[in-house]
């Protein structure tokens, strides 16, 4: 053995080793005519796994929202002529490949380290145990989970379960609506007959509220149609099942203000008073409403008014010759987006 270019002729007296990962540390003693000295040198130690021995041990893993996830097993089968002292509980994780981006070279993988790769989590249980709980695992990752019984003959075999992460496809449908309007909520789960959880928020609040649970059918899909009052994030949650991890996903709804208009003429003279009112939806008063103009691309403001306690509002001017296209837009509070109303047009003669 040697240390940088210096070999050293002796006798290994004690090892540790970790076979799950295939490296340990060595110390060993040398002696010369002069002195006996000691030291240590990490190794790598050739991988040689366990004999396999009876049958794989059936069992079960499901995900669960944060990266939390439950194994399940069956008590391991009696095997003749072996002895089962234990379980071995691990993941292994494996990040989705990168989809190939057009004009651009794959970068190749790297080359795999010699021997068994490192568990991204490990338990070792009591041959009385049936269960484990992991928790801190990346819910964005793909998992194969092993569950081994080992004994003094050797180990029954690694047979992997998959942890995939669940294709939702969760969408609303649109994402930005008038007051009054409909906006769908959508999406898959994994498997048939699953339901997903639907929680709301309204702006400017911190509580989730229960919305309903919804079931998705045979085609997988799920939706739900509901009518914001006011900008709401919604939050879908899938529990997770056997081999899926659960998902949390959220998505904010805009509400705009619904303004109508109308005129009192559209046809005035000139210098004639003109009467622009009309209702903004939902209700609040003192919400500023603003007449506009459209100059070439741009609607520039021309006068206000705020809106009445009964939603209403009126603005009152008078226009010089021409043609004036005119809208009136209504903005304020925090919890709801600008409305705007359809376009009216002024011929003034």
């Amino acid at each position: 053995m040697a240390f940088g270019k210096v070999r050293v002729r002796g006798a290994i007296i004690a090892t540790t080793a970790a076979a799950l990962l295939g490296s340990g540390m060595i110390y060993f003693a040398a002696q010369s005519s002069a002195e006996t000295t000691t030291g240590a040198a990490p190794v790598r130690a050739l991988f040689t796994p366990a004999p396999t021995v009876g049958k794989a041990v059936t069992f079960t893993v499901t995900g669960q929202v944060g990266g939390t996830a439950l194994v399940e097993w069956s008590e391991v089968e009696a095997t003749p002529g072996a002895t089962f002292t234990g379980y071995t509980v691990w993941f292994q994780g494996h990040y989705l490949p990168a989809k190939p981006i057009p004009g651009q070279t794959p970068v190749p993988s790297p080359t795999p380290t010699p021997g068994p790769p490192k568990p991204d989590a490990l338990q070792s249980l009591p041959i009385t145990a049936r269960s484990a709980t992991f928790t801190g695992l990346d819910p964005d990752r793909e998992y194969s989970v092993f569950v081994v019984a080992q004994g003094p003959q050797g180990q029954t075999p690694a047979a992997p379960a998959a942890l995939h992460v669940p294709n939702t496809g969760w969408n609303s449908a649109p994402v930005t609506v008038v007051y009054g309007s409909a906006v769908t909520l959508s999406g898959t789960t994994p498997r048939a007959g699953e339901t997903v959880a639907i929680e709301r928020r309204a702006s400017g609040t911190a509580a989730w509220t229960k919305v309903g649970s919804v079931r998705s059918d045979a085609n997988l899909r799920w939706g739900l149609a509901t009518k914001p009052a006011e900008t709401t994030a919604y939050r879908v949650t899938y529990a997770g099942s056997q081999n899926y991890w659960g998902a949390t996903m959220t998505k904010t709804v805009t509400v705009r203000y619904l303004v109508s208009v109308k005129v009192s003429t559209t046809k005035p003279k000139p210098n004639q008073k003109v009467t622009i009112s009309g209702a903004v939806r939902p209700i609040k008063a003192g919400v500023k409403v603003s007449l506009q103009r459209k100059s070439g691309a741009t609607w520039v403001t021309i006068a206000g008014s705020t809106v009445k306690p009964d939603g209403s509002y009126a603005i009152g001017k008078t226009f010089a010759k021409g043609t004036w296209p005119l809208r009136v837009i209504a903005t304020g509070g925090t919890t709801l987006a600008y409305g705007t109303s359809g376009q009216v047009t002024l011929s003034v003669r």
